[in-house]
């Protein structure tokens, strides 16, 4: 187990090193549940996976190669992850600017 977490390490290391020296940033995501949860309807079960190749999802009934799915999970959540640090404040609670204030419309289609 420890020789098998220290390949994980040093690529994770490796990886990090290469991306940071590109200006790439690099997020470490959980894998917990992403090979048994379906990407598209999010049901969790461990039933799901039939095989080491196969997901079959008892939720919604798509069928495909456990890894596609478990790689689209870990996209998923990545993307979430990105998007949620870049902003603390949520939009709707964000004031808008002079700019978002201007319609584009001409003066005479505008309405109220």
């Amino acid at each position: 187990q420890q020789l098998h977490s220290w390949a994980y390490a040093q690529l994770r290391d490796q990886i990090t090193y290469k991306a940071h020296a590109a200006g790439v940033p690099v997020q470490v995501i959980n894998p917990r549940n992403t090979s048994k949860t379906c990407h598209l309807c999010g049901y969790c079960d461990t039933a799901n996976r039939h095989s080491q190749a196969l997901f079959r999802c008892r939720g919604c009934g798509w069928t495909g190669h456990a890894d596609h799915n478990a790689a689209a999970n870990i996209a998923a959540l990545g993307h979430d992850n990105y998007r949620a640090a870049q902003s603390t404040v949520p939009k709707a609670a964000t004031p808008l600017t002079a700019s978002e204030n201007v319609s584009s419309k001409p003066a005479s289609f505008r309405t109220g």
